[in-house]
């Protein structure tokens, strides 16, 4: 094939993984930064207060940043893993829902959401979630989610709260493993 026969800007690689290399950045569990210098201070303290386990005044401070600015996703992923912790579930999804609709494959989002699910007694919804999720780098979480996922399509499926905390508990191991 000569050079004027080939589709100008496409390699035979990329038409072939294209798709796979365009993926969405995975969730890195770093604290947010800010990306205005007026707003870092305040960052700074809402991750200091999450960090120290005080999940009230992060709260707060994300709550705030937020107003600010509303186009920060990882913002937006720790105030809804504050709300989580919180056990304020109608407003940790909404926080994982409004991450989803920018970044539709965020595997830190749509796990969580399905924890939300589950605590919410929507084990259904929250299969479905996770059969979305895809994180390699963390095969712990994954099998755990495979598993829940199966165990919800036997006979006789685990209580939704049983299979949110068995999900909490891998992700506490995948981190002490980390």
């Amino acid at each position: 094939m000569s050079k004027s026969d080939q589709p100008a800007g496409f390699s035979r690689r990329s038409l072939l993984f294209g798709s796979f290399l365009k993926r969405d950045k995975p969730w890195d569990p770093k604290p947010p930064e800010a990306p205005a210098q007026d707003l870092a201070p305040l960052l700074a303290k809402a991750n200091q207060a999450f960090a120290a386990g005080d999940l009230e005044a992060a709260l707060g401070h994300y709550r705030e940043y937020v107003l600010a600015d509303m186009d920060n996703m990882e913002v937006r992923r720790r105030l809804g893993l504050c709300f989580y912790r919180m056990g304020r579930l109608p407003q940790a999804k909404v926080e994982f829902e409004r991450v989803l609709r920018e970044h539709q494959k965020d595997p830190f989002c749509l796990l969580h959401l399905g924890l939300v699910l589950c605590r919410l007694d929507r084990p259904q919804k929250a299969a479905v979630v996770w059969k979305i999720y895809f994180d390699p780098t963390n095969v712990t979480v994954q099998r755990e989610v495979n598993l829940q996922i199966a165990l919800l399509e036997s006979e006789t499926p685990p209580p939704a709260g049983d299979m949110a905390e068995a999900v909490e508990k891998a992700i506490a191991q995948g981190q002490t493993q980390a």
